[in-house]
């Protein structure tokens, strides 16, 4: 049985979800219509070992200083109730600290606390005060930390945006764009209602949290949330009939649906057998308890790739069915893979290795299912925290369509064990500051959370998730996230279901899917225009291209020993005599991104081949993408550029050996190496054309460049068994040189 594979990771785990809602944010939080209040940190209340101190660089003269112990309550008056945003000067001595923060008696979590020696605004949106005094506390947890002066600025103008609301798959099909304008349409008027599934085999079954909601309140959520992890794992998954319940889901009672990805690892991967079926107790999703490196599984050529890479490909299976039946799904891998901060904290496997390798394995995850296998039904949804650190997880907004957020709040560790309580604080300060952290670029949610809060509340502190999704009643007081009080009432739950606010499965659009002004992906664009001729009865429709920027990845073999500079080779199919450029790009964010332009003519027949130096690209990048900027004709007599339609052909990296660009005799694949892979390539092509020979059926057939470097003996014009003689004499030794020869 596999009765705990989907539970969550304990309650130490969620706790930290909830922890440092403060973070360094600019003055651009919010648009305030008065004056920031302000307040020194020196009038306070102090107790224990917090002392006022003499600093000339200080607001006042006179700061507070945080040691062993003790608290400070600051007594902030506002005029009218309502949300503000809180920001504190202070800095963490020798290192980041953090402090716990309440307000008016009630927690707001920690506050994290950068370390410096001058004071920087840390800032807490969306705290609710009421008129007249508000008790503003905070209490040592750990680390000395330095406080100026608090400033108290209302909220009463915060936008609420998000600026990209169009899938960031530019392939996406109508029902997936259909989805996301919807989402796009509720997003900070509504919130939806969501529920997580149990993992098959768990306490109790697959309906059990819905029939309840349903019994409850009268309605079942819009969202169902689905997990792939355990029936796409290499090691022992097997058909949970996921892919049925989503299809019933959408198709049948016209739902949204959610999918997270859960994906074991074996415990002791090194000795793990690529192929062989193990039991799932010696397989592992947590960080500590595995060898597995997440950096490999994207590095093509691996063990941990090939691993990845199956449960990627059975993955895709599963999303072409559902795609085929018009069915998109807001999907949601590799995620809370910060974990508790920073670039060690996390708990999945995914993250063990820290943030840039873990961008570099979204990254290719993106990369795979979209470009590779096709899948053009998915809504990207990535996990944030709202740690200073955070963003540095970030893969960027080309890889990202919704920001998401897990909350687990209702537990508390800062006594050094689990108290557990009732707490429906809508985090709106974590909402806007998520919303702040990404430049308001992406629509954020609760992608899970144990307590969703009361729509009152959320309303009344702006917190405008997106959507909520609660985890599943994983059969114990500390876990039971939907049924028990402890995280939601009966009454919250009836209140949160029938208000207007919250949106449930019976209130969805019947064309959810099929909303009017889609128009299906087409990688040309073109757009139809009608002209009127000389002759006032005769008219002429013409299709104009409308350009768009294509992009294309491109895989960086290993580096050859005697290899002196590489060059990327593009080959463009487009409008005779286009001028056609772009760029090479790579990195693994905005903030690292570089580009080697490039640029060139297409010759009479449209074709165009640029040669790139890619000296500029550290031999550490494994991949890069091919951009095309622009492709236009000169229009002489309007004295303008004419966009023009092109695609982008075969894309390869090609090694300087020596100095010079030279044929690697023997390279069959055409990899910039020679190696047995090489001589058992033209034994599938002698024995099977079909599939490997030239423009064969398999994705690694023979190329005419193969063939040509292939071809080693010079007695017989062609490849032949003799071909794959030399090559394998020449890797045992025996053979001085692959140059060809006839013999």
């Amino acid at each position: 049985m596999r009765n705990n594979l989907l539970r969550k990771a304990g309650a130490a785990l969620m706790s930290a979800a909830m922890a440092l809602n403060g973070a360094v944010y600019s003055a651009a939080t919010v648009t305030a219509a008065d004056e920031p209040l302000k307040f020194e940190f020196e009038d306070a209340k102090i107790t224990g070992d917090v002392t006022v101190e003499k600093d000339a660089s200080a607001s006042g003269g006179s700061v507070l200083k945080m040691t062993e112990s003790g608290t400070i309550e600051l007594t902030v008056n506002v005029e009218k109730s309502g949300s503000y945003k809180l920001t504190f000067y202070a800095f963490g001595i020798g290192s980041d600290k953090q402090q716990n923060l309440s307000v008016n008696g009630t927690s707001q979590g920690a506050i994290g606390i950068p370390q410096g020696t001058e004071y920087t605004a840390i800032a807490v949106p969306a705290i609710m005060l009421k008129a007249g005094d508000n008790t503003v506390t905070i209490e040592k947890s750990w680390g000395w930390s330095q406080f100026d002066y608090l400033t108290v600025e209302s909220m009463s103008a915060a936008k609420i945006e998000a600026k990209q609301t169009k899938p960031c798959d530019q392939l996406a099909t109508v029902e997936t764009q259909s989805l996301m304008a919807y989402l796009a349409d509720v997003y900070g008027k509504q919130i939806i209602s969501g529920q997580q599934e149990i993992y098959s085999g768990g306490p109790h079954g697959l309906e059990t949290e819905f029939e309840y909601l349903k019994d409850t309140t009268g309605h079942y959520p819009a969202i169902r949330g689905f997990d792939y992890g355990n029936f796409c794992c290499p090691a022992f998954g097997s058909d949970d009939g996921s892919t049925k319940r989503v299809l019933d889901w959408v198709k049948n009672k016209n739902g949204i649906a959610t999918a997270s990805f859960h994906l074991n690892v074996p415990k002791d991967f090194e000795s793990f057998k690529i192929g062989s079926r193990i039991d799932w107790s010696n397989t592992t999703y947590t960080a500590k308890d595995t060898d597995f490196s997440p950096s490999k599984a994207a590095t093509e050529g691996t063990k941990e790739n090939e691993y990845y890479h199956a449960a990627l490909k059975t993955l895709a299976a599963e999303f072409k069915k559902l795609e085929a039946e018009g069915v998109p799904v807001i999907w949601r891998p590799l995620h809370e893979a910060e974990g508790g901060g920073g670039e060690t904290g996390s708990w999945f496997w995914w993250g063990r290795e820290g943030s840039a390798a873990y961008k570099k394995l979204w990254i290719y995850t993106y990369e795979t299912l979209t470009s590779e296998f096709g899948c053009h039904n998915l809504i990207w949804e990535w996990n944030s925290y709202n740690f200073d650190t955070s963003k540095n997880w970030y893969p960027g907004d080309a890889y990202v369509d919704i920001i998401g957020y897990d909350k687990y709040s209702c537990t508390d560790w800062s006594t050094g064990s689990a108290r557990y309580y009732h707490n429906d604080s809508p985090f709106a300060s974590t909402f806007y500051g998520l919303m702040e952290k990404y430049d308001s670029a992406k629509m954020i949610s609760l992608a899970e959370n144990d307590c969703f809060s009361t729509p009152d509340k959320m309303k009344e502190e702006g917190a405008a998730w997106l959507y909520f999704c609660t985890w599943y009643d994983g059969g114990s007081d500390t876990t039971d996230f939907l049924t028990n009080p402890t995280f939601n009432t009966k009454e919250d739950t009836i209140a949160m279901y029938q208000s207007d606010y919250c949106v449930t499965l019976d209130e969805l659009p019947a064309d959810l899917y099929n909303r009017e002004g889609i128009t299906p992906p087409d990688p040309s664009k073109t757009t139809t225009t009608t002209t009127t001729t000389s002759d006032p009865n005769v008219t002429t429709t013409t299709t104009a291209y409308k350009f768009e920027i294509q992009k294309k990845n491109v895989k960086v073999p290993e580096t050859p020993e005697n290899a002196v500079g590489k060059e990327l080779e593009i080959n463009i199919k487009g409008a005779a005599g286009a001028s056609i450029g772009g760029g090479v790009g790579f990195g693994t964010n905005a903030d690292d991104w570089q580009n080697i332009e490039w640029k060139g003519n297409a010759d009479a027949d449209g074709n165009l081949t640029v040669v790139v130096d890619l000296k500029e690209m550290p031999d550490a990048v494994k991949n890069c993408e091919v951009q095309v900027w622009w492709s236009n004709t000169w229009n002489a007599a309007t004295e303008s550029g004419v966009d023009q339609p092109y695609e982008i052909g075969d894309c390869k990296v090609n090694f300087l050996m020596g100095g010079a660009l030279e044929n690697l005799w023997g390279d069959t694949n055409d990899d910039g190496t020679v190696e047995l892979a090489d001589a058992i390539l033209i034994m599938q092509a002698l024995a099977n054309p079909d599939k490997y020979g030239e423009g064969g059926s398999d994705k690694y057939h023979l190329t005419e460049r193969g063939r040509e470097l292939g071809d080693v003996d010079l007695s017989t014009k062609g490849l032949t068994s003799n071909d794959a003689l030399f090559i394998q004499e020449y890797l045992l030794h025996t053979r001085e040189s692959l140059v060809p020869s006839a013999e």
